[in-house]
């Protein structure tokens, strides 16, 4: 610090003393020591007043604190003996006459009632852990049977949420409320026992300890609220008012003669006020400031936020695009490999079979009768190219559900891109119904693989939902107005929760177990349909199902058009 700062800091200080000071000789010129027992009395009944409003307040804080407050609650005894002391031997003895073994005795009383109820909080203090490591250790084996018995996962999940809404009620620490609260946890209490015992049967001994330690704590806090009632019934401080008020009255009629200095004192705390006044109106101005300084920085810090978390749902989209465009570009590869191999040696096997069955018609002629091996041969021809047939259509669907050999971007039948997807997707629909409704619907332009994409995540979504022993799917196509075409996949699995609807969307949200998802179906979904001009809408009750409506346009914009494809599907 600078000599001249310390100049001025001293001359401050200087000052500040200096005013302090003359505002001391004038209070103390509107003094009086004819009076001065009188003053003394009253301020030692004054602090009697202010030490029975602070153990009301102590009273209060104990029973509504259930840490450790034993220590925190001061000792007055000795303040008390001390006023005491004054007012009966000192210079109070004279202003307070017979009425100081009066305020002893109903202080006596007050202390033995605060006593009683630090006493009783103990007691409470005691129940409570009791209450709280019975209810824990219930918590703590319903949770074990859990892991023992899947098929009890809901009953205990009821027990472990009754279990913490009677954790939370006995940590309400409200000594006025305490009868609400004992109704409260009476209808909890009621179904612990059979509610454990629902959960799992060897659990009902821990329930019953449990309630019987909970209803021991609710026993402790009623005494204690009992105590508490009687602690806060004794008021000493309205009885040292009235005394306070007599003497004040006395203190009046003796201070007539010092108005002179009063006056004086007043403008002079007047000028102070002024004073501090101007000083208060320069602190607002400068906290309206820093309060405008603030609230730009804190407008600052939240575009920058904002900023941040749009560059973070972008660079999500883009990690979720990069890693389902290399899986679709390797399962694309894959597919159209396997189709090229497998389409050279079946074009094989289908013409020799063709070949042979034309040799079968000319040996049949050139024998001239019906002989049973050339039925024979002719029926085993005829199931071969059966089944060469399959695998050519087996072929195309895989070729088609890839489209590598196809523009990205073209006319499209929607209804054979689902007929291609059940295909796909038949190792996934063993144990499933599938219900078609496809109606007569209008080609769209799309991408074909991007649009196959879509419906092969929702089918196995919709399959993966299913948690019955046979369920079903139905899959509808209709018209949508003039201009578009829509497609509905609905199962009666076991539906979306509602807190989980907001987020199906987000990259890398999942509901699935570990390992069964990568949360990018649902999203990559979304963004092929919103690229082609389209929308998902979502319906889903837990325990009923859930519908997922596609709906694309047959036409959609040129600019969606150009930019369709840009973006490849991954598996759910």
């Amino acid at each position: 610090m600078s000599p001249r700062h310390v100049r001025k800091s001293v001359l401050l200080v200087l000052a500040a003393a200096a005013l302090l000071g003359t505002l001391a000789f004038l209070f103390a010129k509107t003094q009086s020591a004819g009076y001065k027992d009188d003053a003394n009395a009253l301020a030692l009944l004054r602090e009697l007043r202010d030490m029975d409003t602070r153990w009301d307040m102590d009273g209060l804080r104990v029973a509504n604190d259930f840490g450790d407050t034993q220590g925190l609650v001061a000792d007055r005894s000795f303040i008390l003996a001390r006023i005491f002391q004054e007012i009966e031997h000192g210079s109070g003895r004279a202003a307070m006459g017979s009425q100081a073994p009066a305020l002893r005795a109903a202080m006596a009383e007050k202390q033995a009632a605060f006593r009683s109820l630090r006493d009783a909080h103990a007691r409470s203090m005691d129940a409570l852990e009791a209450a709280r490591e019975s209810l824990a250790t219930l918590a703590t084996e319903s949770a074990a049977s859990k892991g023992r018995d899947p098929r009890a996962v809901e009953r205990v999940a009821a027990l472990m949420t009754q279990i913490e809404q009677l954790l939370a009620a006995i940590r309400i620490a409200d000594i006025e409320s305490q009868a609400d609260i004992e109704r409260a946890l009476e209808v909890r209490l009621a179904t612990l026992v059979p509610a454990a015992a629902v959960a799992d049967p060897t659990r009902a001994d821990a329930g019953r300890r449990a309630e019987a330690a909970t209803r021991a704590f609710l026993a402790a806090r009623a005494a204690e609220a009992d105590a508490w009632r009687k602690f806060s019934f004794l008021t000493v401080g309205a009885r040292a008012e009235l005394l306070i008020r007599a003497l004040s009255k006395s203190i009046e009629a003796a201070l007539d003669d010092k108005d002179r200095w009063r006056v004086y004192l007043f403008a002079y705390a007047a000028a102070l006020l002024i004073g501090v006044g101007h000083l208060g109106m320069r602190v607002i101005s400068t906290q309206a400031q820093l309060r405008e300084a603030n609230e730009q920085l804190e407008r600052r810090v939240a575009e920058r936020t904002r900023d941040l978390e749009q560059a973070l749902r972008q660079l999500q989209e883009s990690e979720a695009q990069l890693v389902q465009s290399e899986k679709m570009s390797s399962l694309g590869q894959l597919v159209a490999g396997v189709a090229h191999e497998i389409n050279t040696p079946l074009a094989y096997a289908k013409n020799s079979v063709a070949i042979l069955r034309e040799r079968i018609a000319q040996l049949r002629a050139a024998l001239g009768d019906e002989h049973a091996t050339l039925q024979d041969l002719d029926t085993l021809t005829r199931d071969g190219l059966h089944g060469i047939e399959q695998i050519s259509e087996l072929v195309a669907n895989l070729r088609n559900f890839s489209r590598l050999d196809r523009s990205r971007v073209g006319s499209f039948n929607v209804n054979e891109g689902v007929r291609a997807t059940l295909l796909i997707a038949k190792p996934a629909l063993r144990k499933v119904d599938v219900d078609q409704r496809l109606d007569e619907i209008p080609s769209i332009t799309c991408s074909p693989s991007q649009v196959n994409q879509v419906l092969l995540n929702l089918v196995s979504n919709a399959a993966q939902a299913i948690d019955k022993p046979r369920g079903l799917i139905t899959l509808t196509t209709r018209r949508e107005g003039a201009d578009f075409i829509a497609i509905e996949v609905t199962d009666n699995g076991k539906g979306i929760a509602p807190e989980a609807m907001p987020r199906i969307f987000d990259p890398f949200y999942t509901t699935k177990e570990v390992g069964k998802g990568t949360g990018l179906g649902l999203t990559i979904a979304y963004k092929i349909v919103t690229q082609h001009g389209g929308r998902i809408d979502v319906r889903s009750e837990v325990g009923v199902g859930s519908t997922f409506t596609v709906v694309l346009p047959i036409r959609p914009p040129a600019e969606v058009a150009a930019g369709a494809g840009q973006t490849e599907g991954i598996p759910a």
